[in-house]
């Protein structure tokens, strides 16, 4: 068996920025670099602002604006980092929808028992391929890594796999909350998320803020993250009034500290892998609130302990747990009382483990 020392492992991203996968992947090379493995990078998109360690292959820089050359020019790129980087294994971040660069990538560059395919949402659609030959590959891949339960049960039953593992993400446990010297409002609440509504609904969410009467005690709602959506969203805040009310943040850089200095975190996505946002709220002692969607909220809050847990999708329901965390002292004290000591076990120390078991093996 080599030692960690010896061992090389690979990170396959799409970026390190922005997303909560791609954070989870920078912190993840983190941990492997100081439990001395030898760990490499390969990013497709020249898009770098999480903290990383390793030998980074940034393969988004200098493309070309024709389409057809970029994606040429990255498909070899590729097949020469994952070449150079000579890992005895490779764990895939990535979003891999593209049938078509999926097989090529299975056919000429990957070798199937090197690999691990990370699945990051129950909606696996964005990770593993349609076809046969995708379900097969898979099934002869080192492991397939669901971050929940819930996914890992959907792998098994809609894909017959095999060779899944249960890891879920982790707190890391040496990261420190940044001083700043913003300034934060007196009475807020957050939401934290890229700003793609048909995902994590923060069209909807403004409205059922709106429909509470948040407003009226004062208590504004601040969004941090960037996206697509972000005009659209601005727009109804103007149309409803609420430029006061209701800020856009943006990316930024301390998100703990907002986190910390917040009342509590709203989560009102469609769809969910294992929201590492839940976790990062519950470390800054600041009570959640999240629909039960797929997936991964219930397994990190415990209901009207830690936070409040709705009904899927029901927003009239989220509203009034809204309302309730503010109006009912006792239940929001409790829930701040048992923040900390409720994810233990999402650890770096524990989960590591895990991984440690797999990589090893």
């Amino acid at each position: 068996m080599q030692q960690n020392s010896q061992k090389k492992i690979c990170i396959i991203v799409d970026s390190l920025s922005i997303g909560g996968s791609e954070k989870q992947a920078a912190s993840f090379s983190k941990s492997l670099h100081k439990e001395h493995f030898d760990v490499s990078l390969i990013c497709l998109k020249d898009e770098i602002s999480y903290p990383y360690e390793g030998k980074l292959y940034n393969l988004g820089q200098r493309e070309s604006s024709v389409k057809i050359i970029k994606q040429i020019r990255k498909f070899f790129a590729f097949k020469k980092a994952y070449t150079d980087c000579n890992a005895d294994v490779y764990i895939d971040f990535r979003i891999r929808s593209r049938v078509f660069m999926e097989w090529l990538l299975h056919q000429f560059v990957f070798q199937p028992k090197k690999m691990v395919m990370m699945i990051h949402s129950f909606n696996t659609s964005w990770h593993i391929p349609k076809g046969v030959f995708f379900q097969k590959i898979y099934n002869q891949s080192k492991a397939v890594v669901a971050v929940s339960k819930g996914i890992e049960e959907k792998l098994k039953a809609d894909y017959g796999f095999t060779n899944t593992h249960y890891i879920p993400n982790y707190n890391v446990d040496t990261e420190e909350t940044k001083q700043s010297n913003t300034t934060f409002p007196e009475n807020y609440i957050v939401a934290v998320g890229r700003l793609q509504n048909d995902i994590k609904q923060f069209d909807r969410l403004i409205t059922t803020y709106n429909d509470s009467n948040l407003v009226e005690k004062n208590i504004q709602l601040l969004i941090l993250g960037d996206g697509e959506d972000k005009a659209s969203l601005q727009q109804l805040v103007e149309e409803l009034e609420l430029i006061t009310h209701v800020k856009l943040m943006g990316f930024v850089d301390n998100v703990a500290e907002y986190l910390k200095n917040a009342r509590f975190l709203v989560l009102s996505s469609r769809v969910e892998g294992f929201p590492m946002v839940l976790i990062e709220a519950l470390k800054q002692q600041t009570p959640v609130i999240s629909f039960d969607c797929n997936s991964g909220p219930s397994e990190i809050i415990q209901h009207k302990s830690n936070g409040l847990l709705v009904e899927n999708q029901n927003f009239v329901k989220l509203k009034d747990a809204m309302i309730l965390l503010v109006e009912n002292f006792e239940l929001y004290m409790n829930c701040k009382q048992n923040t900390v000591s409720s994810i233990k076990k999402f650890t770096e120390k524990n989960v590591l483990q895990q991984w440690m078991r797999l990589l090893k093996t």
